[in-house]
């Protein structure tokens, strides 16, 4: 968590699908502090989309957040995506959805409320490793 799933009619190339992943992961934790390995991104193709749209995305994040960086952060998202794929930004769908950290496990372990990274003792033990 969070889950990025990143539909298109056309398949992406491998190495752009690894840029736009570390990109997401970057703009995500860079604006929410989240550390990288939750970060999750799905590519799925071969998907009908709405007329006039190239990239739709969908992102689970965790809920607790303030709408201000929601907003921030899926407008972010947009500008360094629409960027990097060479997709003006109408032709992208974004849109983020707040998942609450109880219902969320990362390699079996609750996941930590935003922000209760520094005090989740699973978490700090597998950084420390």
């Amino acid at each position: 968590m969070p889950l990025y799933m990143i539909s298109t009619q056309a398949p992406i190339p491998v190495p752009k699908r690894a840029e736009l992943a570390n990109l997401i992961m970057n703009v995500h934790c860079g604006i929410t502090g989240a550390p990288e390995t939750f970060v999750n991104v799905l590519f799925m193709n071969n998907v009908p989309l709405s007329e006039g749209i190239s990239l739709n995305i969908i992102g689970n994040v965790r809920k607790g957040r303030t709408g201000e960086m929601n907003n921030t952060l899926r407008q972010e998202q947009i500008k360094h995506i629409s960027d990097l794929m060479k997709v003006p930004e109408y032709q992208m769908q974004l849109s983020l959805f707040e998942v609450p950290a109880s219902w969320i496990m990362e390699g079996g372990e609750v996941l930590p409320e935003p922000g209760e990274e520094a005090q989740c003792e699973w978490l700090q033990a597998s950084h420390s490793a």
